[in-house]
C-alpha cells in the first residue's frame, strides 16, 4: 500500500523557528482567466513566531474559512477567516493522555453554515500507530474527540479513517481501510459512526484515500487496489447514490500501478479525480493524473508535468471551467507545489513570492470559492548551519496565502 506521502513532508521536517516577514503580496502566478474587471493577487498572512503547519483548509463560504493549525507537542486549534481577517484564537483540539509522539489533526470538513464538522485524528509512536481509532468533531462551539467507526471485521483489523466529510449535524461520511482487509465506508447518523459496505471491503489491501459529499445521494470516493493475480495496483473509484456504493470503472493508463490520491466535484456532472500512474516501486516513473466526468463518460485531462524524479497530484479545486489548481508532490526535492491549470497547461505558482535557494514549500490545501477567491496553505521551510557540521537546523513557519481582488 502507498503511504500518503503529503500526510506528508511536513512530518519529515523538525519544526523549530520561523521564516516568513509579516504581511506580504505578490501578483506571481494569478491566473489569466481572472477577467479584466479584476487582477487578483497573492497576500500571505501573517504567521506568528511561535512554529506551526496549516494541515488543510476548508471554505464553507466567502466570509467563513476555516483552517487546521498544527502545532509541535501543542496540538491543533481551528483558525478563522471572517471576510476580513485571520482569528489566531481559535477552539483547540483537545489531546488525550497517550504514550504516543504524535498527535495530528488534518482533513477538516465543515457541514454547510459550519455549525457542524469532523477533522482526522492520527495518533502515532514512531512509524506505527498506537490503536487509537478517534476522531475530532466541532458542534459549532467546541472540539471534542469522539470514537471512529468500529471495524466491521474486528478479527482482521481496526478501522482506520483517512478521510472525511460532513453533510450536517447528523450526516457524514469518512473512509479509509480496515488494515489490509478492505476498504472502509463509514457514516455518521448523529450518533455513532457505522460501517456501511461497500463493493472493495472485502479485498484485500484496498484502501480509500478521499471523499467529497454533494448531497445525500451523491458521494464520490477514490483511492486504491491491488491485483490478486499480479499484484500490481490499480484504481478505486465508489460512488453512493442514496442507496449503496456502486464501483465505477474509470480509464487509466498503463502504470503498471495507478493510485488515486484525491477527488474534487462541483457537481453531478463535473467531477475531478486525480493521482499518480507508474511503477510503485520506481518514483522516478510517477506521472500526475487526472480523470474528469462530464456525467457522460470519463475522460483523461492535461496533468501537470512529472518533473525529474517524479510527481502525484494530492489535492485538487476547481475554481470553474479551465481553472484548475492542484497541490503535486515531486519526489526528489522535498517539496509539494502550488500548480495552476488552464485545461491544456499548467504552471507553478508562489503566493510566497521568490526565495532564496534552499527555501522548500509545502502545499498541504487548496480550496475556495471561485476564480477570484482562492486559499492555499502549508509550511514553508529553510535551513541554516549548526554547531554540528553536516547536520543543518530546519526553521519552519505556517503558510496561509489568499489570492483574491483587493484581500476580499
Amino acid at each position: 500500500m502507498l503511504n500518503e506521502p503529503s500526510a506528508r513532508r511536513a512530518r519529515r521536517s523538525a519544526l523549530v523557528a520561523a521564516l516568513l516577514s509579516p504581511l506580504i503580496t505578490a501578483g506571481v502566478g494569478a491566473p489569466a482567466s481572472a477577467g479584466p474587471a479584476c487582477t487578483p493577487s497573492w497576500t500571505v498572512q501573517q504567521a506568528p513566531g511561535t512554529d506551526a503547519v496549516a494541515t488543510d483548509v476548508d471554505v464553507v463560504s466567502g466570509d467563513d474559512v476555516r483552517f487546521t493549525q498544527q502545532r509541535p507537542f501543542a496540538g491543533s486549534q481551528m483558525l478563522r477567516w471572517d471576510g476580513t481577517a485571520l482569528s489566531e484564537s481559535g477552539p483547540q483540539v483537545p489531546m488525550p493522555p497517550r504514550t504516543t509522539t504524535t498527535f495530528e489533526v488534518r482533513n477538516g470538513s465543515y457541514a454547510p453554515g459550519g455549525g457542524s464538522g469532523w477533522a482526522v485524528v492520527k495518533m502515532r509512536s514512531g512509524f506505527a500507530p498506537d490503536g487509537a481509532n478517534l476522531m475530532a468533531r466541532w458542534d459549532g462551539a467546541r472540539w471534542a474527540l469522539a470514537p471512529g467507526p468500529v471495524s466491521a471485521k474486528p478479527d482482521q483489523g481496526s478501522g482506520n479513517v483517512v478521510d472525511v466529510a460532513s453533510l450536517a449535524a447528523d450526516q457524514a461520511w469518512s473512509v479509509g481501510d480496515v488494515q489490509t482487509a478492505g476498504a472502509l465506508t463509514a457514516r455518521w447518523d448523529g450518533t455513532q459512526w457505522t460501517a456501511v459496505d461497500n463493493p472493495a471491503a472485502d479485498r484485500p489491501y484496498a484502501t480509500l484515500a478521499s471523499v467529497r459529499a454533494l448531497s445525500a445521494t451523491d458521494v464520490w470516493a477514490v483511492g486504491q487496489q491491488r491485483d490478486p493475480g499480479t499484484g500490481t495496483v490499480g484504481p478505486l473509484v465508489l460512488h453512493y447514490d442514496g442507496t449503496a456504493w456502486k464501483e465505477v470503472t474509470v480509464p487509466a493508463p498503463n502504470g503498471p500501478d495507478v493510485v488515486l490520491q484525491t477527488v474534487t466535484t462541483t457537481g453531478p456532472d463535473d467531477v475531478w479525480i486525480a493521482g499518480l500512474a507508474g511503477k510503485l516501486s520506481d518514483t522516478d516513473s510517477y506521472t500526475p493524473l487526472l480523470l474528469h466526468w462530464d456525467g457522460q463518460a470519463w475522460k483523461s485531462r492535461p496533468a501537470p508535468p512529472k518533473g525529474v524524479h517524479g510527481g502525484q497530484i494530492e489535492r485538487l479545486y476547481v475554481a470553474g471551467p479551465g481553472d484548475l489548481w492542484a497541490t503535486v508532490a515531486y519526489w526528489g526535492t522535498g517539496m509539494v507545489r502550488l500548480m495552476h491549470g488552464d485545461g491544456t497547461s499548467w504552471q507553478e505558482v508562489k503566493p510566497q513570492g521568490s526565495a532564496p535557494d534552499g527555501y522548500e514549500f509545502q502545499f498541504n490545501g487548496v480550496d475556495g470559492t471561485g476564480p477570484n477567491d482562492v486559499w492555499a496553505v502549508g509550511t514553508t521551510a529553510s535551513t541554516v548551519p549548526s554547531q554540528l557540521p553536516g547536520h543543518d537546523l530546519v526553521h519552519n513557519r505556517r503558510l496561509i496565502a489568499h489570492l483574491s481582488c483587493g484581500g476580499k
